[in-house]
């Protein structure tokens, strides 16, 4: 294994950590990341200067430099999305996500917040959970490589239940799930699957509060319709 920085190792968990759990100042991050404050400081200062965080009333958070370097990821995908997922948020009135592989995760790409509900849900774009959780997960998982299936099963608890549910999904064309990633919300996720290579680049979900869960599945057909837009215009960019 290739050596890695111990420094860069630290600034990189210190950017993680804000991303997740917001504003906090350089005390309050060390005890967090287990390190001593002026290591801390001296990252933190080190970020600000290039601009990777920024300091407000309430502490350090996020800088905008990141939105600039997250917006090289997928970017013929994100452009190919927006406006379907627009589109679907506004149709359903509900929040619609756009997740991607990396490894044996599943990462936030994009998403639409549903906007005339008082009760909403949403995701922090850039967050990560298995493959083998959420509607999400594996709607991505059931059409990625065999090898791909082959070590998420072999990792994961309980391997035959895995199983079962990604020919589920497989039969079905999507995932449901419900209080998996948090409690009380419920999701509906198809995979976006660009022929002729028949392996998902993304997947697309709708996630709804448990009050409003009874009537997820009416979403299956625009969420399929999303797809082969998202799809269509992939192709056009490529």
């Amino acid at each position: 294994m290739a050596e890695t920085s111990k420094t860069v190792n630290h600034a990189l968990a210190a950017l993680l950590e804000l991303s997740e759990n917001g504003a906090m100042s350089p005390a309050e991050l060390a005890q967090r990341l287990g390190l001593n404050r002026t290591v801390v400081h001296r990252l933190l200062a080190t970020l600000h200067e290039r601009g990777f965080v920024t300091r407000g009333e309430d502490g350090y958070v996020p800088g905008s430099v990141l939105i600039r370097i997250a917006s090289r990821v997928q970017p013929e995908l994100r452009a190919a999305a927006a406006d379907v997922m627009a589109d679907l948020a506004r149709a359903a009135d509900e929040t619609v996500v756009l997740h991607i592989a990396d490894g044996d995760d599943a990462v936030v790409l994009d998403q639409h917040v549903a906007s005339w509900h008082v009760l909403r849900v949403e995701h922090h774009i850039g967050s990560r959970h298995p493959l083998s959780s959420g509607a999400s997960g594996r709607a991505l998982l059931a059409y990625l490589p065999q090898p791909t299936i082959a070590r998420v099963l072999r990792r994961h608890p309980s391997p035959e239940r895995l199983t079962r549910q990604l020919e589920q999904v497989q039969a079905l064309g999507y995932a449901i799930s419900h209080d998996e990633l948090q409690n009380g919300v419920h999701g509906l996720a198809v995979p976006i699957v660009a022929a002729p290579a028949e392996t998902a680049e993304a997947s697309l979900a709708v996630i709804v509060p448990s009050t409003r869960a009874g009537g997820i599945t009416e979403h299956i057909d625009a969420l399929h319709d999303a797809a082969a837009r998202i799809v269509a215009g992939l192709h056009e960019r490529r």
